[in-house]
């Protein structure tokens, strides 16, 4: 869905290059789609976000790294391990692997207390234990019986859908919504939220601009590099749009404090200074006539 390329985006790219290819940076590629209304179902997996790309310092770091440095606030940081969770396992942000929470925990990538908030996003995947004698239950079916918060799973399963579609937990694979109300896991007004993708909540705040975005948003700003295909979303001490980080305190771990003079504006034409990087990365976009109906 995201990462599939047509001959005028293989265009783009080689232009893209070429123009870039006497630049030391780090050479951007851009993907882009038309706008249009909402989306139909489509299966082709895509990569959550995994990391964070620290724009100060030219870095990939994890997720928990960025909780640490100030530059994520706490909850965003929740909600993008979350996405990972429920689509498959935490990333490792240096291999691409995925991994079950507690290898998580044992490799340093979250710790002991985001893993147990982590629990239920990773039951949305494996799915939720039934009675004796029944199958798993998805997201939407826990949701239904009240074994899982509205608010939580309605999360799971936007991650899941903008990924490639939601999860049949006996099977561990994607299925449409429309077999998923074949099957009754989810309704047709379910189907039709979901679908909505440009009315998702603004559940994070962006690690750069500071201001309130939507998951989907998140997906449509991040970076993907082009070695491992990782998803990053970029991150600042200071926002790109002059707001200060409400969560950006200098007495937090590894964070910076105050206005930093030559803070990189929110421009996508790959502005790094990338001398001391050989990392080639892209900007790639999710819009409505990319699952087009």
């Amino acid at each position: 869905m995201i990462s599939n390329k047509n001959l005028s985006d293989d265009v783009l790219v080689t232009s893209r290059q070429d123009s870039f290819s006497s630049l030391s940076s780090p050479r951007i590629r851009t993907s882009s789609w038309s706008k249009s209304g909402s989306y139909s179902d489509s299966l082709e997996e895509t990569s959550p976000i995994a990391a964070i790309f620290d724009t100060e310092n030219l870095e990939k770091i994890s997720i928990s790294e960025g909780i640490k440095r100030g530059i994520v606030d706490t909850i965003t940081g929740q909600r993008l391990l979350e996405a990972q969770a429920c689509t498959g396992g935490i990333i490792n942000p240096t291999s691409g692997q995925k991994i079950s929470l507690q290898d998580a925990v044992d490799q340093a990538i979250i710790d002991h207390d985001m893993s147990a908030r982590l629990k239920q996003a990773h039951k949305a995947y494996s799915g939720f234990d039934g009675v004796r004698g029944q199958k798993k239950l998805s997201a939407a079916e826990a949701m239904k019986v009240n074994w899982l918060p509205y608010e939580a799973g309605q999360r799971f399963l936007e991650f899941q859908y903008l990924t490639g579609g939601l999860i049949d937990p006996e099977t561990q694979s994607r299925i449409t919504t429309e077999e998923a109300i074949r099957k009754g896991i989810i309704e047709g007004r379910a189907a039709q939220k979901l679908r909505d993708v440009n009315n998702y909540p603004k559940i994070l705040t962006c690690p750069k601009t500071k201001l309130k975005i939507s998951y989907k948003e998140a997906v449509d700003r991040s970076m993907v590099e082009d070695i491992t295909g990782l998803r990053m979303l970029e991150a600042a001490s200071v926002s790109s749009k002059g707001i200060s980080s409400p969560y950006n305190v200098s007495s937090a771990p590894g964070s910076r404090s105050g206005s930093r003079s030559g803070s990189r504006s929110g421009s996508r034409r790959g502005s790094f200074d990338g001398s001391s990087s050989s990392h080639s990365y892209s900007f790639q976009s999710v819009s409505s006539s990319s699952f087009g109906i």
